[in-house]
């Protein structure tokens, strides 16, 4: 059981971590080049209108988030 829990509050992390950071630099290329916004939310849990090619947001955010932990490990060891 403390596996199932551990395995699920580390995959919530990850998803937070990398969806703040794709909404983070998401914002700043949509600000930029005068694209429409997506909200937060959109960046956690996906579009609010999925489409066949939205269904991997989480996957994404847990990729994103495992290599900023590393590019961090990296620069501060």
């Amino acid at each position: 059981m403390l596996e199932i829990i551990g395995e699920t509050i580390f995959y919530v992390v990850l998803n937070f971590i990398g969806g703040s950071v794709r909404w983070i630099f998401g914002t700043i290329w949509q600000t930029i080049f005068n694209t429409p916004k997506h909200s937060y939310k959109e960046y956690i849990y996906g579009p609010d209108k999925p489409n066949h090619y939205d269904s991997a947001h989480g996957c994404i955010n847990i990729v994103i988030a495992i290599g900023l932990i590393i590019v961090l490990v990296v620069i501060f060891t």
